[in-house]
């Protein structure tokens, strides 16, 4: 006997396929630089509209928008004959409190901070973001709170390709003499590992370019150029338990203007900043014009270890080029110019091995803790340093 289905079966069939199957990615446009995309007229209506997995197409123009993200999905600028510029920027009145920081450990955007993000992304969302600018002018918070960041991760994962990301710097009579705000800030106070991925961008003018938080969040800084604003700034890079991989960046103008007055090296810039982190590369980056360059530091936790330092270029840091506060690491193969003190090794310093390095035009070359413990320190090439190593409770020059 034939089996036969009638024209109703067969519709009823295919209808209960689509309602099952899963929904793929789309690939949509927002604005109207591709006519034959399917188009939104803002990024907000587009992140609402796809399903996870698609690609929006950005055309040039200015988004007056904050964005919340909580699917993975890629944000591609365009170029339109031209203009190659699709630029996230605050809505017309400014830029509201979105978000709060989390309770990731040591932070400079501690549990409950404020923060007013122009782009969210959470809930274990894996988001690009390539060819495109967040530019935070326009902000209009005078009280420097909450805090003015241009991405904000929690929770999430990020891969930056081609972004420019600058003036997230809150300035003002009610700010802190650094200012306020971060360019990209990450935090994940979870067990579950997420990755943040900046390659070939730009950072300028923020309160602190990039800072990650917690234990399970690896970053990795690839091929970046950041820059500072002399007069009003903190960090460039600050990563705080988690690790990463810094490397062939550029570095230049970091400095913390009460540091300059008082002489306070806690309380200076620093182009990257380590605090109780197990492991990480910092390597091939060029630093310059900040008050230290590569600065390791335990006071609130347990000791940073096997860190490699290797292959830097730091020249005119105020007060240190690197400070070796961890233990079991390698600093190698550095070129050191013109700073007060080239190398320093606090009382935590242990069991690091240092050689190859290259020091020129210093106060002194070495600055050790009387408390820092057994280093091995061979192979260094110093010329014309007041001193080739000192020992004192500062570990600096006088």
């Amino acid at each position: 006997m034939k089996l036969r289905f009638s024209v109703v079966t067969l519709v009823c069939v295919l209808l209960a396929l689509v309602s099952v199957a899963p929904a793929f990615g789309a690939t949509v446009a927002v604005g109207t630089c591709l006519p034959s995309k399917v188009s939104f007229d803002s990024l907000t209506d587009a992140i609402q509209g796809v399903p996870p997995g698609s690609t929006i197409l950005v055309c040039p123009g200015i988004y007056q928008e904050q964005l919340v993200i909580s699917k993975s999905l890629t944000l591609k600028g365009q170029t339109s004959g031209n203009t190659a510029y699709a630029a996230i920027m605050p809505p017309p009145g400014g830029l509201l409190t979105n978000a709060a920081g989390l309770s990731a450990g040591v932070s400079f955007y501690g549990f409950g901070q404020p923060l007013a993000a122009q782009v969210v992304i959470n809930s274990g969302a894996a988001v690009t973001i390539t060819d495109m600018t967040v530019d935070a002018t326009g902000y209009n918070i005078p009280t420097c709170n909450p805090a003015v960041v241009g991405i904000l991760v929690q929770d999430a994962s990020l891969t930056l390709n081609h972004v420019s990301i600058k003036n997230q710097l809150e300035t003002g009579p009610s700010c802190s003499p650094g200012g306020n705000g971060a360019g990209v800030l990450a935090q994940n106070d979870s067990v579950n590992a997420t990755t943040v991925k900046v390659q070939n961008s730009n950072f300028m003018n923020a309160g602190q370019s990039y800072e990650s938080d917690g234990a399970s969040n690896t970053s990795i800084l690839t091929n970046n150029t950041l820059v500072g604003n002399p007069a009003s700034v903190w960090n460039a890079i600050s990563i705080i338990t988690g690790n990463s991989t810094i490397q062939g960046n550029s570095l230049s103008d970091f400095n913390y203007p009460p540091a300059d007055v008082g002489g306070n090296i806690n309380g200076s810039s620093f182009a990257v900043f380590m605090e109780c982190v197990s492991g990480g590369t910092v390597a091939n980056n060029v630093i310059g014009s900040s008050q230290a360059g590569i600065y390791l530091q335990n006071v609130n936790c347990p000791l940073n270890s096997n860190v490699s330092i290797t292959g830097n270029t730091i020249y005119n840091a105020f007060y240190i080029g690197i400070d070796v506060g961890q233990t079991n690491g390698l600093v190698q193969g550095n070129d050191i110019r013109n700073t007060q003190t080239a190398i320093r090794l606090p009382g935590s310093a242990a069991g690091n091995t240092i050689q190859n390095n290259t020091i020129n035009d210093t106060c002194s070359g070495f600055g050790s803790n009387p408390a820092a413990g057994v280093n091995t320190i061979l192979n260094n090439n110093i010329s014309n340093a007041l001193n080739e190593a000192i020992v004192n409770t500062t570990a600096l020059c006088p």
